[in-house]
């Protein structure tokens, strides 16, 4: 029987102002939150960008991430340099 899985989603004000950091040197942020609905991961398409809402492609539920936190992915580009 397969685990259940327990997503992490922290306060609003928290994730922004590290995704800012990540941003800032030039990392892509995409912003993960969790359906409060059907409890769905979703991962929001736009680079960079927060939303307060988000609307589950699952279930349609709206949810208020900015109250019930989020999480990001982050994307890093390597640039590599010769020996």
């Amino acid at each position: 029987m397969p685990k259940e899985v327990k997503y992490n989603d922290y306060p609003w004000d928290s994730v922004l102002e590290q995704a800012k950091q990540v941003i800032s040197e030039g990392g892509l942020v995409y912003q993960k939150f969790t359906c409060s609905g059907c409890g769905n991961r979703l991962t929001v398409d736009s680079p960079n960008t927060f939303f307060t809402l988000g609307t589950c492609d699952n279930c349609s539920v709206t949810t208020d991430i900015k109250e019930k936190g989020c999480n990001y992915m982050v994307v890093l580009h390597a640039t590599r340099t010769k020996p």
